[in-house]
């Protein structure tokens, strides 16, 4: 007889189909590995975030205190960037390995909940895969998210321990410190505490004044802990140990009618001081200077929560469609919501009375019924604007990470009871089980692609949602990023079109026409940020910005103006400072510059471009071993900054390091193949070597770009001169006077080259004119004197020889030809003092001539 497939040995392999739950999980998510970070968020927490890259104590202080709500997954960030720099696949891996503990814990929790480890399982396959986590998992930034469901899941554990245990005082601290890891992780952890009273009603305590006192402890606990770790919260949790520690002998002294009255009267009195406390601070938690556009009144915020509802519960049942974006909706024309709105509040009645009813009929329900609704409902609650909540989004996937884990309970239970435990129908768990498992890693695996790059994923979001500002600034940031201004205005004028008070939609168009050299247009972008702005750093980054396109046009005294204003405004924005140092640094005041270099990086320790301009300035001061340290820093932070290789390569190059410096030169060209220093520099490192054919090939390639580039123009010219190329010397020569006739220089060099050829008389002619545009050119004055000792003229000769020397009065070349002079004229002795005054000075042919005629 043939055996059929043997169910109950099937499902009794409970950890070996976890296992294969977890493996299947983390080949769903396995191509995230392999995903960038994400210019939303990712770029303020990590990337971007000066504070997350240095770990040291003001850091730490700095996150503690100001970013309290997401510290610990700061505080992990801090640490893998110190191991792993920015390579965004450990933080991904992370994210990865957080969510299948997650998996675990949900799957012991509901073993423990159900008393069932197939419907346990269940919840886990849903827990693991149900497509609405994706975001919360391929998204970096989310780690708040997963660590915060973590710790939630282990104080839910503990405190499930607590109530089988005797209520031993133990679990119920380890039950606190979660709780505080929880709230530090995101600021949902403060729901824990009404989460514990369902646990209480699943498993029957008694809802004594003291059990909701014990959740208010908790609570304000939390709460006081984010708020600066006040003296308040070290009171208030000693006080609750020892309440909960006495009790028996507590009741056994004073009558328990008194004992209640003492915890109402502290109840109130912590109730009355929360209201005070809060009336007279800020409560840190939601932003406190809203974005006007989302300002809404609490009757619109009910509707708003009944739409919330609505989004979550329809896609818990049809994830399908998913978008990363969800803004908050458009008021019509009458300043009314869209109709769904509206509607949606029949939902939310809907909800409120089948709340009301589970209430009154809790003991006729099922309790997994009664818990996993109210689970999902109390930790949903927080993010459906009941209070203003900070962000552009109405609705996220990511805000049901944990809530969701109460109706998946719901649905594992409805299993168990009419699946599992019929024997006619447990087979069809198996086939229902697997098909799920197979569906969700397959939507679960093609979704996480969506989250590859800041391009793909916002490219989807337009795809499915055309009228989202907030993306349409995304992606022209991600055109910004690379250079091309043209794309991303495209992008930031749809962003304005469709929300016109958007100041970061203005600033950054007033980038993209900067960089494009629209001026006029990016100072009127400029101007319109700091009107619809309320952020001074904001404005202080506009001025220092309005400073730079000042100082490009040439307007230095208009551009100082705009960066000591922007530092006026807000002191702490190391850009400022940046851009203040360059304006000194091309001033040459090398001093003025490096003090504000070496502000800009104290207040930005992963500013690479700073790192690099201190360096510049350093070389520039001799301070040639600060300089590489400099430079070498900057690297660190930026490995892909070509313009440090290039100043690091000329630092080489000073050092006779030629090899070092011609690979920083090669990797600097390899980065940024448009980058002309560094053709000019390895040119002049090929010319050295006296390689000049590869030195035309690097002055070429600056010439194709810039047809009229000077140094380019003129160091070909050498270099064809050297190679015997003299007709394309001489074009490159008068290309240089014909697009630079007003700079004597330029009149030099094709003179010197005339000499070389002996056409002296045009020789004479651009000496001459050099001389009238810069009469300080020694080396003219030395040329002229040369030319016309050749030609037999030794009066004039001496003439520019003299005049040499009037300007360099310890020029040794200019005293050896004095006594070459001299000694065609047979004046011996005048010749032998002007030899031996070219000695004095270091010129070698004097030495010789000295020992050759005036012995």
């Amino acid at each position: 007889m043939k055996k059929g497939l043997n169910i109950d040995l099937l499902l009794s392999r409970q950890w070996l189909i976890l296992f294969v739950i977890l493996i299947v999980t983390f080949f769903a998510y396995s191509s995230v590995l392999n995903h960038e970070f994400i210019r939303w968020d990712d770029d303020k927490q990590i990337t971007d975030n000066s504070y997350v890259k240095t770990i040291d104590k003001q850091n730490i202080i700095h996150n503690l205190y100001q970013e309290r709500y997401t510290f610990i997954p700061l505080t992990i960030y801090s640490v893998i960037y110190y191991f792993k720099g920015l390579n965004p696949s450990p933080f991904h891996l992370l994210n990865i390995i957080i969510h299948l503990l997650n998996i675990l814990f949900a799957c012991i929790l509901a073993r423990k909940l159900i008393q069932n480890i197939s419907a346990a399982l269940f919840v886990a396959v849903l827990f693991a895969l149900h497509p609405m986590r994706i975001e919360s998992v391929a998204w970096i930034s989310e780690l708040k998210d997963l660590l915060f469901t973590f710790f939630s899941l282990q104080a839910f554990l503990v405190y499930v321990k607590y109530l089988n245990n005797e209520k031993k005082i133990r679990y119920l601290i380890i039950v606190f410190l979660l709780a505080f890891l929880a709230s530090f992780s995101k600021i949902q952890g403060l729901l824990i505490a009404p989460t514990l009273i369902l646990f209480d009603v699943y498993y029957e305590r008694k809802l004594s004044v003291s059990v909701i006192l014990e959740k208010i402890m908790l609570f304000i606990f939390v709460l006081f802990v984010f708020k600066f770790i006040s003296w308040y919260s070290l009171f208030l949790a000693p006080l609750l140990v020892v309440v909960v520690y006495y009790r028996k002998r507590i009741k056994e002294r004073i009558p328990v009618k008194t004992i209640t009255l003492m915890i109402i009267a502290l109840s109130l009195l912590i109730c009355l001081f929360v209201i005070y406390y809060f009336s007279c601070h800020s409560s840190g938690l939601w932003t406190t200077t809203p974005d006007k556009r989302n300002v809404f009144s609490f009757i619109e915020r009910i509707f708003l929560a009944g739409y919330a509802l609505l989004f979550y519960i329809t896609h818990f049942f049809f994830p399908l469609n998913l978008n990363a974006v969800h803004p908050y909706p458009q008021r019509l024309g009458d300043g009314s919501l869209p109709a769904e709105y509206y509607f949606s509040s029949i939902i939310l009645l809907f909800i409120v009375v089948v709340s009301v009813c589970f209430i009154v009929k809790r003991k006729k329900i099922s309790k997994l019924l009664f818990f996993g609704w109210f689970f999902f409902l109390v930790n949903i609650s927080m993010v459906l604007h009941f209070i203003p909540i900070e962000g552009r989004l109405v609705v996220a996937d990511r805000y049901s990470y944990l809530a969701y884990f109460g109706l998946f309970v719901i649905i594992a239970d409805l299993i168990r009871r009419y699946i599992i435990q019929n024997q006619k129908t447990k087979g069809l768990y198996v086939v229902l089980f697997t098909g799920i498992l197979f569906l969700l890693s397959v939507l679960t695996y093609s979704r996480s692609k969506v989250w590859h790059s800041t391009q793909t994923l916002f490219e989807d979001v337009l795809k499915k949602n055309q009228n989202i500002p907030f993306a349409y600034l995304n992606m022209g940031g991600i055109y910004l990023n690379k250079h091309l201004p043209t794309n991303a205005l495209l992008y930031f004028n749809k962003s304005i079109k469709q929300d016109s008070l958007d100041p970061s939609a203005y600033f950054n168009r007033a980038l993209a026409y900067f960089m494009s050299g629209k001026s006029d247009s990016a100072l009127a972008d400029f101007s319109k940020v700091i009107k619809l702005s309320s952020s001074e750093s904001d404005k202080a980054l506009v001025y220092t910005n309005m400073g730079e396109i000042y100082h490009k046009a040439g307007k230095d005294s208009l551009a100082l103006v705009f960066y000591l204003k922007s530092l006026e405004t807000d002191s702490s924005i190391a850009a400022s400072y940046n851009n203040l140092g360059m304006y000194y640094f091309q001033k040459r005041d090398l001093n003025k510059a490096y003090k504000d270099f070496e502000k800009a990086v104290n207040l930005d320790p992963d500013y690479a471009d700073a790192w690099n301009n201190k360096g510049w300035v350093l070389t520039m001061q001799g301070n040639i071993k600060d300089a590489m340290k400099c430079f070498d820093h900057s690297l660190l932070i930026n490995p892909g900054y070509a313009m440090a290789y290039n100043n690091r390569g000329y630092l080489k190059f000073k050092t006779n390091d030629i090899q070092g410096s011609l690979s920083d030169y090669n990797q600097a060209l390899k980065l940024d193949s448009s980058l002309t220093e560094a053709y000019l520099n390895r040119g002049w490192i090929y010319s050295s070597a006296g390689n000049f054919r590869l030195a035309v090939t690097d002055y070429s390639r600056v010439l194709n770009r810039i047809r009229s580039h000077q140094t380019a123009l003129t160091n070909r010219a050498f270099a064809w001169f050297y190679m015997k190329e003299f007709q394309k010397a001489s074009a490159d020569f008068d290309d240089a006077v014909k697009y630079y006739p007003n700079m004597a220089v330029s009149h030099q060099n094709l003179a010197w080259f005339k000499m070389q050829m002996k056409e002296y008389d045009i020789a004479i002619n651009e000496f001459n004119r050099a001389l009238e545009l810069d009469s300080t050119l020694a080396n003219s004055f030395l040329n002229l004197g040369w030319i016309w000792m050749e030609k037999g003229n030794t009066l004039k000769a001496g003439f520019y020889f003299n005049k040499v020397l009037e300007l360099s009065p310890q020029n040794g070349e200019a005293f050896f030809l004095l006594g070459e002079l001299n000694r065609k004229k047979s004046e011996m002795n005048n010749a032998c003092k002007y030899y031996a005054e070219a000695v004095k000075y270091g010129n070698k042919q004097a030495k010789n001539a000295l020992e050759k005629y005036c012995k």
